[in-house]
């Protein structure tokens, strides 16, 4: 490797890449801003680095760097998408909507775009569009677990416990040692009064069952 001051662009930035994957974040933080220096318009340089903030905690600073990647390239796809879970971190749902929607419009098929809006419906107890985007997901890679799980606790929010009870299987059967889906399975059994193989999904899922006067939920 050549002298730290007289490293190329490429191998300033595969150091920053591999200390970022090598959890080194200071470091890729300190590589990144080195290859931004370098090439102002460095698209996985922004975004990376809007990743190393993010991983730290600051998210405003997360967000400054995304916005610079957008304004380099409004198509760039991870930016939008990354754009999206910050502003739904910050608590701004409308502008995080309007990120995973972009994201969408620049690839339609992104699932996790899907799945990430349906969250952001579902929080906004909007569950017929969290539903829709969840089935969207689904539409597009059946074996998406997120999504199968998700779907069930939307579901469960409309009432509609058969079907909540069918997602949880399907999650299952996509990740059989999946503890949240083993978890939100065993709960929905119990709802269905199949009381013994739900206390044995509960503890596979190393659930916790909390006692009300009138009702029980899954903690």
């Amino acid at each position: 490797m050549s002298n730290e001051k007289n490293l190329t662009l490429k191998e300033a930035f595969d150091l920053a890449f591999h200390n970022h994957q090598n959890n080194h974040l200071q470091d890729a933080q300190n590589y990144y801003q080195k290859v931004i220096k370098m090439d102002p318009n460095h698209l996985e340089a922004h975004n990376n680095l809007g990743s190393v903030h993010q991983e730290l905690g600051d998210r405003q600073k997360a967000k400054d760097c995304y916005e610079k990647a957008i304004e380099i390239n409004p198509k760039y796809l991870d930016a939008q998408y990354n754009l999206g879970i910050v502003f739904q971190g910050l608590g701004d749902r409308q502008k995080a909507k309007d990120c995973y929607e972009k994201a969408i419009e620049i690839n339609p098929k992104y699932v996790n775009a899907h799945n990430n809006l349906g969250n952001l419906f579902r929080e906004l107890g909007e569950y017929q569009k969290a539903k829709d985007c969840y089935e969207k997901a689904i539409e597009i890679d059946p074996k998406y677990l997120d999504a199968q799980y998700n779907l069930g606790i939307v579901f469960q929010e409309l009432g509609d416990r058969q079907k909540a009870k069918d997602c949880y299987e399907k999650a299952i059967e996509i990740d059989p040692l999946n503890k949240k889906s083993q978890a939100a399975y065993g709960g929905i059994l119990l709802i269905l009064n199949d009381k013994l193989k739900g206390y044995e999904y509960i503890k596979k899922g190393q659930g916790v069952i909390k006692f009300t006067p009138s009702y029980y939920k899954i903690i």
